[in-house]
């Protein structure tokens, strides 16, 4: 009768919040905004294309290409060649020949105090000489229309600073699953049927393999100096901005923005190791707490209809009934978001072994920041003992010194 009472709780809390996720991911794919239907802008500003670059030789020139097709009538491209040891400045200086709105700059050695990408992005602002600086990794391919709905996007929502997140893609069908989590996430947790607002740090959702800022308020608020030991710099900078009361728009960038980030498991994980702990503020109790919640949505049901198909508990209620249930309910944000992104329909079907394996990213993320304080990305090792931590009650944050 215990045991049972105890699975009683499980099934009301787990229905209720996968209930929950449905319909605010059904909110979203109705009211959230989306970048290929923002209209254009009747005085289109200049956009400046920002793209930091290590160790790309095999796809910046792809990038340049799609970047320098845009239908667009005023922008630059400006590609920041992040000390590479391979070949990233020869490739991306044969793409942008004979392209006269696309400049080539070589960097050197990293700073002390920086982390890479906030470097790169700092020297990036000062070649640009757009209204609106767009921030783009060097593995997003943009459709020719893209500058247009972004400029679009500006104008409608009056917004300070604008993200999306693009469709994924990876000749590996495991990292194809675990990609696609960032669209999942995305249409499942994140309030993007609200209007583009400012003050509510703790919902500031930015991603930085596209992010687009207007350039007064980049410079007024610090720009990527602000959060030079960050490892994940986007989110801190989304965060600085929204606390200092700019206005922010977060969109679905799928139909306009394609992305191939990781060809191998194993770089998708170490990207997420370095990066979960300072998306969930810096405590890594809450990101354990987070992942604890995840097994217990997603892979709890599951647990339970092995155990009822190897017992005689099989056919009952609270054993098969109710976690078929759970299970529907948990794959439904997925599958809208999967569609939203123009993935085949069986990639949903991954969904639970997709979240097995973010469960154990973050275990490993909590285990790297808590005893490692190492970190290593693209040849390089980060030191995290000195990560500015966020203090979730309040969400506040201890700025570097400028």
């Amino acid at each position: 009768m215990q045991a049972m009472s105890g699975l009683a709780v499980f099934h009301l809390v787990a229905g209720a919040t996968l209930t929950g996720l449905a319909v605010h991911a059904c909110l979203n794919h109705l009211l959230g905004q989306r970048l290929d239907r923002m209209a254009a802008t009747p005085s289109p500003p200049r956009l400046s294309v920002l793209i930091p670059a290590r160790n790309e030789a095999g796809r910046i020139g792809r990038c340049v290409e799609h970047w320098a097709a845009q239908e667009y009538p005023d922008y630059e491209v400006v590609v920041y060649d992040d000390d590479s040891s391979d070949d990233t400045a020869a490739h991306a200086e044969a793409a942008a020949a004979g392209r006269g709105r696309v400049r080539v700059i070589r960097g050197g050695p990293l700073p002390e105090g920086w982390r890479g990408k906030p470097f790169a992005c700092h020297r990036l602002r000062a070649h640009a000489r757009g209204e609106i600086l767009v921030f783009a990794d060097a593995d997003v391919t943009p459709s020719s229309l893209a500058l247009a709905r972004t400029a679009g996007a500006f104008h409608t929502l009056g917004a300070d600073l604008v993200s999306a997140v693009p469709a994924h893609w990876s000749p590996s069908v495991a990292v194809r699953a675990l990609v696609a989590l960032q669209n999942w996430a995305a249409l499942a947790f994140v309030p993007a049927w609200l209007p583009a607002g400012h003050g509510r740090r703790v919902w500031a959702a930015v991603n930085g393999q596209f992010l687009a800022i207007r350039a007064d308020a980049y410079d007024k608020s610090g720009g990527f100096a602000a959060v030079r030991e960050e490892l994940a710099e986007d989110v801190a900078l989304g965060r600085r901005l929204a606390g200092l009361g700019y206005r922010l728009g977060f969109l679905d960038g799928a139909r306009v923005l394609g992305c191939e980030p990781y060809a191998r498991v194993r770089d998708c994980w170490r990207a997420s190791v370095r990066n979960l702990v300072p998306i969930f503020f810096g405590s890594s109790w809450l990101l354990a707490l987070a992942m604890l919640g995840l097994t217990a949505l997603y892979l709890g049901p599951l647990l339970l209809l092995v155990v009822a198909a190897l017992s005689d508990r099989a056919a009952t209620v609270a054993w098969t009934w109710l976690p078929l249930l759970e299970v529907g309910l948990g794959l439904v944000p997925r599958a809208l978001a999967d569609r939203r992104a123009g993935y085949p329909a069986w990639l949903t079907l991954l969904h639970p072994l997709a979240i097995a394996f973010l469960v154990g990213m973050g275990l490993e993320s909590v285990a790297c920041f808590g005893r490692r304080r190492v970190v290593s990305w693209r040849g390089r090792r980060y030191p995290v003992v000195n990560i500015a931590r966020t203090k979730v009650r309040g969400f506040q944050r201890k700025e570097p010194v400028l």
